[in-house]
This record gives C-alpha cells, structure tokens and sequence, in this order.
C-alpha cells in the first residue's frame, strides 16, 4: 500500500476542519429564537379586596394579523389607579409588544370585594387583519354575557346595555354575581359597546366578574371589539420605513438576526449571506495551505 502524501493528509485533515465549521455556521445561522406568549393577558384580577378602596383599570390590545405573510403580532397598553375611594392615584401607562396575538382578556375578576368600594374597568380590542379574501371578511354582532345575578343585595340599581343578555360561552362576559351586597352609591352599570367578531381572528373579554361583592360597593365596566379588514400584504407596523443596517452582530439568538450576521431585509437574507462569506474564506483557507504543502513538499 503506498503511503499518503504529505499533500493528501494536509488537505484530508483540512476538509474535516471545513466541514465541522460548515455544520457550525449552518447549525447557528438556522437555530430558531424564542417567540414571547401573548396568548392571554390578565390584570386586576384577584386584587384590593380590602374594604373602602377604589380600583379604575384599562386595557388596550391591539392585535395585528397578516393572512398574506403570516406574521402575527399585538401590542397591550396598560393603565391602573388604586388608592381610597374617590382618592385613587393613577401609576404610568405600560406598553407591551408581543409576537403573537392577544386572543383572551381577563381584568377585574374576583376583585375589590372588601365593601364600600368602587371598580371602574375598560376592555378594548382593534383587530387589523390584512389580506383576507372577501368571503371571509364577514362579521356578526359579538355575543354577550353580562349583569347575570349582579346588584341582589337591595338598594343597588342595575343598568346594562345590552340586557337581558345571558348567551353562554360568549365573546364578552362581564359584570356577573358582582355587587351584591346591597348599597351601592352608583350601582351596576355595565355596557358593551357597539362590537363585532371574526371568525378569523376570535377573541374573548372576561371582567368584571365576582366583584365589589362588600355592602356598599359600585361597579362600573365597559368593553368594546373592533375588526378591520385591510388589504394589502403589510400591517399597520410592517409600512414604517426600514432602518439602517445595523453594524455586525455576534449574539446567538438575536431576535433581529435569528443567529448571528447582518439583518437582512426579509430578516434572514443577511445570515445567510455572513454563512457564505465565511464558507467562502474557508474554501480560501484549504486552497493556500493545499499549495503551500505542495510547495514544501517539491522542496525536499
């Protein structure tokens, strides 16, 4: 058996090195990220149940759905005041992305139940859903379930819109089995204002429920869900002009580049490209210590 060159086993030893950083490149370059969960979101739920208190919360989603592309996405912005009744500080408004959609919100269930108090809620939902084929852009009146069982301490008025309204498992559920310990200063006035559903994009509302439940205690609550229909193959977000390319980036993971490299403009493109540039200066590699061996070896 003739024994290996000193040119063959260069370039043996060298492709093996090639092919491990290759599978490297590849392996992190297609590593997926991690998506944030907005499937529900919840709060003031459970909270203030101490007597004599006031509790005013409001939540905004704003969930966006392209059918063309398939991205997803929704943003929640936030606002809660608590303190004494009619003396309640209101804290800083929060804003939250996700990238996914926000399909079911629960806010002030099971709360202030501590007696002469007073809870003050708002729920409202904008679905954007771009690139929907007309026949499935068709949407019904939401379905509500609301003010079942409220305000039967005595001296509570009642006044809901719509009423009666008791369809089960529907998409707005508020105001139920609260305020009914009689005495409350305003009563129970829950509305759901004018409101739609799709089947493309469904989403439940739930608040209200179980709560101010002490003698003396008012609830007040309102919600509201809208669909749009656009068309087009971009969100409201996905039309902001592109920024600059951002410089070179070694992060594993990074939620812009899903591995390490440029930012491409379909958010992979520059990967793959950094991928190639460094296969390509391999492949350089292997060549110069091919003749550089090659070389040596003529010498002796």
């Amino acid at each position: 058996m003739r024994a290996r060159t000193p040119l063959l086993s260069s370039l043996a030893r060298a492709s093996v090195l090639v092919a491990a950083l290759a599978i490297a490149v590849v392996g992190l370059t297609l590593a997926p990220s991690e998506k944030a969960s907005a499937q529900d979101f919840a709060q003031c739920d459970s909270v203030n149940n101490t007597p004599g208190l006031e509790l005013i919360c409001d939540v905004t989603v704003e969930n966006n759905l392209n059918l063309t592309t398939g991205v997803e996405s929704s943003t929640v912005t936030t606002t809660v005041c608590e303190g004494a009744n009619g003396a309640s500080k209101c804290g800083p408004a929060s804003t939250e992305s996700f990238d996914t959609l926000t399909s079911n919100v629960s806010q002030c269930n099971y709360a202030l139940n501590g007696g002469g108090g007073n809870l003050d809620c708002t729920v409202t939902v904008v679905n954007n859903i771009t690139g929907a084929a007309e026949k499935d852009q068709a949407q019904t009146g939401a379905t509500v379930n609301q003010c079942v069982g409220s305000a039967t301490g005595g001296g509570t008025a009642m006044i809901c819109d719509p009423f009666p309204a008791a369809t089960s498992s529907a998409t707005i559920t508020q105001c139920n089995d609260s305020a009914i310990g009689g005495g409350g200063a305003t009563g129970v006035i829950c509305t759901v204002h004018p409101s739609t559903q799709s089947a493309l994009l469904p989403v439940t509302i739930n608040q209200c429920n179980n709560s101010a439940n002490g003698g003396g205690a008012s609830v007040t609550c309102d919600a509201t869900l809208t669909n749009n229909f656009l068309s087009g193959a971009a969100t409201p977000e996905e039309t902001t002009p592109v920024a600059p390319v951002a410089p070179l980036k070694n992060t594993l993971h990074d939620s812009l580049t899903d591995g390490f490299g440029l930012p491409g403009a379909n958010g992979s493109q520059g990967t793959f490209l950094l991928g190639g540039g460094v296969l390509m200066l391999l492949a350089g590699g292997l060549l110069t210590a091919a003749f550089a061996t090659r070389k040596a070896g003529a010498r002796r």
